[in-house]
């Protein structure tokens, strides 16, 4: 086990590190507090070995950026690996009703369920908005269009939240893609969107252009978690950081400190 776990991670410098997605300033400020609390890099960076996009762990990097970190700890991985799948987040709300839509003076088509989420994914509609009514489900497409570019959908959707409010709204949650039906089932009007392609996510971190907050979400195989790397070994030169992160691999694997669950689990913070 202990080869396995070196195998998986590295040292890299933090500058070489590529942000494929915006942080959110009050998560960054909470973490950020934590870190220099705690001393500690709490869970390794995921990134792509081949392009060196940040696919988990925005928030981290950005704050060893802004402390000027010269490394971060790594769990390389290839992102071409069809083992690793990319989602996305539907914002969602009891009090998301199409009616602030039409008032922001948005353009609302009520579509069947079924063919809306054929025109979300097919780019023909920023938004699909879905909630359970008496007879089933209602569903509506926001701002309907022909969004050919990449950037005119994130632009149309960036427009849709802004105005209807829903940017920043404390009632807004955000619930995983494969979760959005049962959201909508228990009484939640959701924000039904097209998942990001990996290339799309590639692309728009090399062009320095990150995605919105909350607008990927990755699911990892063999993930590494609960690393606890001290801050002060990543001020060391490189080979010494990745020296004293094995050492301390070793320590904890012949100590009985790693466990590994071969099936999800649901962590409760």
């Amino acid at each position: 086990m202990l080869e396995d776990i070196i195998k998986r991670l590295d040292v890299v410098d933090t500058t070489s590190l590529l942000q494929h997605e915006e942080t959110v300033p009050k998560n960054l400020k909470r973490l950020k507090e934590a870190m220099f609390n705690i001393g500690q890099m709490v869970d390794p960076i995921i990134m792509d070995h081949k392009s060196y996009v940040v696919l988990d762990g925005n928030h981290r990097m950005t704050v060893l950026k802004e402390m000027e970190c010269p490394h971060a700890v790594v769990q390389p991985v290839d992102y071409s690996d069809p083992g690793i799948e990319l989602g996305t987040w539907y914002p969602a709300s009891k009090g998301l009703e199409v009616g602030q839509f039409r008032d922001a003076g948005l353009e609302v088509e009520k579509v069947e369920f079924g063919e809306g989420k054929k025109a979300v994914e097919g780019s023909r509609a920023a938004f699909m908005l879905g909630k359970k009514n008496g007879h089933g489900k209602e569903a509506y497409l926001i701002s309907p269009g022909d969004y050919s570019t990449l950037q005119g959908l994130l632009d149309a959707q960036g427009k849709a939240v802004r105005d209807a409010g829903i940017s920043g709204n404390p009632d807004v949650t955000y619930v995983a893609d494969d979760f959005g039906d049962v959201a909508a089932e228990n009484g939640l009007g959701v924000l039904y969107r097209r998942a990001y392609t990996k290339e799309e996510v590639v692309q728009r971190a090399k062009e320095g252009i990150p995605f919105p907050p909350k607008s990927t979400r990755h699911l990892i195989p063999n993930r590494v978690v609960r690393l606890n790397m001290r801050l002060g070994w990543l001020f060391e030169n490189g080979d010494e950081a990745k020296r004293l992160m094995q050492e301390m691999l070793r320590n904890r694997v012949y100590a009985g400190n790693v466990r590994r669950y071969p099936e999800p689990v649901i962590v409760i913070y």
